[in-house]
C-alpha cells in the first residue's frame, strides 16, 4: 500500500510542477506522509484492514485446510 501511496503522490506532485507549483522538499516529504495517512483511513473506511508487511494473520480453518 505504501508504494501504491508514493505513485499517486508522484501524480499529484507531476501535476503540480505542470501548473507552475513549486515545493520545498520538507513540503514534499511531510505531504507524503499525510497522504499515506488519508489513504489507509480512506481505506479502513471501506473496509478494508490494512496489514502490515510480513505478518500472517491467524485463520482456523486455513490451518484445517493447510493440513490436508
Amino acid at each position: 500500500m505504501k508504494i501504491t501511496s508514493m505513485r499517486v503522490y508522484a501524480d499529484v506532485l507531476a501535476n503540480a510542477a505542470h501548473n507552475g507549483w513549486d515545493y520545498t522538499p520538507e513540503s514534499i516529504v511531510s505531504g507524503s506522509k499525510r497522504h499515506f495517512e488519508e489513504m489507509k483511513l480512506q481505506l479502513n473506511d471501506a473496509g478494508y484492514e490494512i496489514v502490515p508487511v510480513g505478518v500472517r494473520l491467524y485463520c482456523k480453518r486455513w490451518d484445517k485446510l493447510a493440513a490436508r
